[in-house]
């Protein structure tokens, strides 16, 4: 049985931080002054400097059967060894919220759901995570449960394209395999694929002229930039791929036909190929309307993060599906079209998946958790921490 009080007491205590992406210091000041009065050590990276942020990511190590005070040899209760022998395993979630997330006025209602009074985001993304790995220690100290060694991360800035994740040094995790606990739905959904994602940025260079009294010794950036756009493919592009424009600037006055357009826009694919084929794609519809028009382009890309992919047969997921079970859930292994920390630490070697922390809405002032949910996600977690490999 979860202690739902602790628990409530918990999430309401780090929702009501303050914790945008870049200055989440309230939310870690507060995570880790709960690490150390459970007696953990906390180790904060070097992220605040290298981003401009206020704060590092976080990472705390449990050892195995830490929730058991010692005990003689002969006394030690079943499956203390066994577990002591395995590999650690990682939960991650991110301290940072969305805007708007200052000031915000967070309450359990009678229905039991976690709502903001509207005007900012609740924060249960991905505070809802945190709070979970928060209270799984609490459980297991109060149970004095044996279980496998753990490693917990928390990082910085994952809502501004992984930022935090991206410089953090995953060579110093022992573990090899492990859950992001960061995307929306009741307990019981896992994450095993997820897209890349490319950032594009085109700047089209055109040639002013006065507008009503001779266009023609012109050329419009903006023209140019609508016929490349027009001439890409967008939305959901195939099954696996989505484009999409965010943001076209440029221009001045009406007077004066427009030298100048910035395009930014992205693509996302499940597939490394197709996403590469699309981008190629975006490029050559821009430049080929420049050039017919006689103005000039040029492209800066980035690529955010690379996509990863989990076979359901794999331990990682396995072991997903044995705790679903063991708490009466049923497993749901599914892809999404976002991006998270695992996209990162699949890179670097790391066997995982996300899972649904119960948060719904996310991003909007309708953001809301169920307080059953919240719990559901504990037991979810101890079960991991139980699950045969």
């Amino acid at each position: 049985m979860i202690d739902e009080k602790r628990l409530v007491e918990l999430f309401l205590r780090l929702a009501r931080l303050n914790a945008p992406s870049l200055d989440e210091r309230q939310v870690a000041d507060a995570v880790t002054a709960e690490l150390k009065a459970l007696g953990l050590i906390v180790a904060e990276d070097d992220a605040a400097s290298r981003l401009g942020g206020t704060t590092g990511n976080l990472l705390c190590r449990v050892p195995a059967n830490w929730a058991i005070e010692p005990v003689p040899d002969d006394d030690k209760p079943a499956g203390w060894v066994e577990k002591a022998r395995q590999d650690p395993l990682l939960f991650s979630t991110h301290l940072d919220t969305v805007q708007p997330c200052l000031g915000k006025k967070v309450h359990l209602g009678s229905d039991r759901i976690f709502r903001s009074d509207g005007t900012t985001i609740l924060g249960a993304d991905d505070l809802a995570g945190v709070a979970a790995v928060l209270a799984l220690l609490h459980e297991l100290r109060t149970w004095k449960k044996p279980h496998r060694p753990l490693e917990l991360l928390f990082s910085v800035a994952e809502e501004v394209h992984l930022q935090g994740i991206s410089v953090f040094d995953a060579s110093s995790l022992h573990a090899r395999e492990g859950y992001v606990l960061d995307t929306s739905g009741s307990p019981g959904t896992g994450i095993i694929a997820a897209p890349g994602h490319l950032h594009l940025s085109f700047t089209v260079q055109g040639r002013p002229a006065h507008a009503g009294i001779a266009p023609e010794a012109g050329i419009s950036a903006i023209a140019v930039a609508a016929q490349g756009i027009a001439r890409m493919r967008l939305g959901r592009v195939d099954p696996e791929t989505t484009a999409n424009i965010g943001r076209i600037e440029g221009g001045g006055e009406t007077n004066i036909v427009a030298a100048g357009c910035t395009v930014t826009a992205e693509c996302r694919s499940l597939d490394p190929g197709r996403l590469a084929a699309q981008a190629r794609h975006m490029i050559d519809s821009m430049e080929e309307a420049a050039a017919e028009a006689g103005a000039t382009v040029s492209v800066q890309t980035h690529q955010s993060y690379h996509p990863y992919r989990v076979d359901p047969d794999q331990p990682v997921a396995r072991r997903f599906q044995a705790a679903c079970t063991a708490i009466g859930k049923t497993a749901r292994l599914v892809s999404t079209g976002g991006g998270s920390d695992l996209n990162v630490l699949s890179r670097a070697g790391l066997s995982g998946m996300v899972l649904s922390c119960g948060m719904q809405q996310v991003h909007s002032g309708a953001e809301y958790l169920a307080l059953d949910d919240l719990s559901d996600l504990v037991r979810l977690l101890m079960a991991l921490v139980d699950a045969p490999v």
